[in-house]
């Protein structure tokens, strides 16, 4: 009798335990669906399913659970960078300013501490709001810099915070060290200027830009400097038209991103990106990466499929 009673008990168990996996499978490889209506999955793939250019994203929903989809492009690779990988053009000044926050820490320096830009650092030939309004250079607290690198996408304030810091070796090691994987940085704005391949050495996947997202969001409390990155990221002024572009005024809060690169000389875009955390009515927040490369369709069109991916996995979460 004993013995019928304890099997039934490792049966009910063992059931239990094929529910929990059977559970966890449906949770991380399904979680696009949704009863009564067609499911997240099938929406994005009628965005971006049949789009000239290679697309990538991963979503972290606020249950914790992650999405992520790839196009049939998505699987050309490009010499240097790994499957499935994308390059992150300015997408990687998110990296840098959590490992700049990170060297001040380090170094007992504060976010209005100032250093010294002389008019030389100021490169011409590039993006630099920065250059624009003081060509001769001067004072500048970390704080600015990062603002306009976070707000603006400042190439110069880029490579100013890189050369005071270590470089793209020290913001690739930080990040590294915070247990992330699956994205690389090795150059300078500056380096991808000179050689636009340089830009496929700075490269991540979807879901490791999405996962760092939402660890970040969930520290952004934590201390001042981690409160000042999302703060400005929320206030970030390029790329409007992507992720926030359907959801802006339905969300509580967007903080994001973006990454743009050039349009070579067979008049494709090499990328269009977006990565943020947005932050529901409710309290709840997903965090969404989404890049688009080797893009033979409009700027517009790129912008169109992030800002309609966004609202479809907004609409999904509510």
């Amino acid at each position: 009798m004993k013995k019928k009673i304890l099997l039934a008990i490792l049966n009910i168990a063992a059931a239990a335990l094929i529910g929990i996996i059977i559970g966890i499978y449906i949770k991380y490889l399904h979680p696009g669906e949704k009863s009564g209506g067609s499911s997240l999955t099938e929406k994005i793939e009628a965005l971006a399913g049949n789009a000239d250019a290679r697309i990538g994203l991963a979503a972290v929903f606020p249950d914790g659970s992650i999405m992520t989809y790839s196009n049939s492009r998505a699987a050309d690779t490009v010499p240097g960078m790994p499957e499935r990988a994308y390059p992150m053009l300015s997408v990687m000044k998110f990296h840098q300013a959590l490992a700049v926050c990170g060297w001040l820490k380090a170094n007992g320096a504060g976010l209005d501490d100032k250093i010294t830009v002389t008019a030389d650092e100021l490169k011409r030939n590039t993006w630099s709001p920065l250059r624009d309004e003081h060509p001769e250079g001067g004072e500048f607290s970390w704080r600015e810099l990062m603002e306009y690198t976070l707000v603006c996408s400042d190439n110069n304030a880029c490579d100013i915070l890189f050369d005071r810091t270590g470089g793209p070796q020290y913001t690739d090691s930080y990040i590294r060290a915070s247990g992330a994987r699956g994205f690389r940085i090795e150059c300078t704005e500056d380096m991808m200027h000179e050689n636009p391949e340089n830009a496929f050495r700075n490269w991540s996947t979807p879901e490791s830009a999405a996962v760092l997202m939402d660890r970040f969001y969930k520290c952004r409390d934590n201390d001042a400097f981690s409160n000042f990155i999302w703060n400005t990221m929320a206030g970030c002024k390029t790329g409007l038209n992507r992720i926030p572009l359907h959801i802006s005024e339905k969300a509580a809060a967007i903080a994001h991103k973006t990454g743009t690169g050039d349009t070579g000389p067979d008049g494709r875009i090499m990328a269009v990106n977006d990565i943020g955390t947005v932050v529901l009515p409710d309290g709840r927040h997903f965090s969404l990466a989404v890049f688009v490369s080797d893009a033979g369709c409009t700027m517009e069109e790129c912008e169109e499929i992030i800002a309609g991916i966004a609202e479809a996995v907004f609409d999904f979460c509510s």
